[in-house]
């Protein structure tokens, strides 16, 4: 793998107090690489049809969804995207159920992304 060649800068008046001398920063150009970005994949059909509540857990700072025989972890809001609209759907029909008050803004960030799904048909 090809590295990129660094180039050195002096800043002006910034003296180093260790040298005495004036300060350098090394610097390197920016990579030609495109970043990659991770699409979530979506739920096979009938997965949330046994759904029975989702739940906000601080112990693990992800919203819960319960299942009769498993649970799902959700970490982010953004992660309701890679649920189809009939999921959308059974969880807006539900409540997340939260222990604290003071947890309502975390409630209220994936409720609201639930109606952003909605409104916009993502």
């Amino acid at each position: 793998m090809k590295t990129t060649s660094s180039f050195t800068k002096k800043a002006k008046d910034v003296i180093d107090p260790r040298t005495n001398k004036t300060m350098v920063n090394v610097m390197w150009p920016p990579k030609n690489q495109a970043k990659r970005i991770p699409l979530p994949k979506r739920l096979r059909e009938g997965t949330l049809d046994s759904m029975q509540f989702w739940i906000y857990d601080d112990a693990t700072a992800s919203v819960v969804i319960k299942l009769k025989k498993n649970q799902y972890l959700i970490v982010d809001p953004k992660d309701l995207l890679k649920f189809c609209e009939c999921y959308i759907q059974t969880l807006s029909n539900f409540q997340i159920i939260i222990k604290n008050e003071w947890l309502e803004a975390i409630e209220k960030a994936f409720t609201g992304m639930v109606a952003t799904i909605i409104e916009r048909k993502l």
